[in-house]
């Protein structure tokens, strides 16, 4: 499950779009200087485009799935981590929305994510705003991040929950945390308690048991 990130496609593209770039900016100045205005913006709109594709591809967002242990592992030492576990799929039915992840021994693998068991702190059912219908369910880790999970329909929460509470010990939906988790103090404390009781990689790896 975990993605390479430099694809034959990447590759490629980033080898042809500065050549597509260079003929837009090419026309954008010819357009200038025949006076043609609206041709011009259009290029201008056309040259933003590739290289906002071009700025995508030469630079990806590092490794989305090391969100929550970027500070400890290199990408090739979770990809080591990885290929030693046995995942299997846990899927959510019977509701509006239904919605799956997966989940081994030692990790849960969630929108992209790799998240530890043992430092997962929670997770937390919060409304996605007063006058919407949904909720919003993610889990929390000792660390300070916090990685959406889904988004179901208000009456139907309290049925997710416990499915996964009943799934995953690692989920109890306390009280207190729900309290303290919409305030972004907390996951800044959170971050700097855990930083200060793990600070390396030995520890980090000892203390998820990886």
């Amino acid at each position: 499950m975990i993605k390479k990130i430099w694809t034959w496609k990447r590759i490629s593209s980033v080898i042809i779009l500065p050549m597509v770039i260079f003929i837009l900016v090419s026309s954008l100045r010819l357009a200038v200087l025949a006076g043609e205005m609206q041709v011009a913006l259009m290029f201008v709109a056309a040259l933003t485009f590739f290289t906002y594709l071009f700025v995508g591809c030469a630079y990806p967002k590092r490794f989305a799935c090391m969100k929550i242990v970027k500070r400890y592992l290199s990408f090739r030492e979770l990809k080591d981590f990885i290929e030693k576990e046995k995942f299997n799929r846990f899927v959510m039915e019977d509701i509006s929305d239904p919605f799956n992840f997966y989940y081994s021994e030692n990790w849960f693998f969630v929108k992209e994510v790799y998240v530890p068991r043992k430092i997962v702190l929670d997770i937390i059912a919060v409304n996605k705003s007063l006058f919407s219908p949904f909720t919003v369910i993610g889990i929390i880790t000792e660390n300070g991040e916090a990685v959406f999970l889904a988004q179901v329909k208000k009456e139907e929460a309290d049925q997710v929950t416990i499915k996964l509470k009943k799934e995953f010990p690692e989920f109890r939906c306390d009280v207190q945390i729900l309290r303290e988790a919409i305030y972004k103090r907390f996951y800044k404390e959170k971050k700097r308690q855990f930083a200060d009781k793990i600070p390396d990689k030995m520890e980090f790896i000892n203390y998820c048991r990886l």
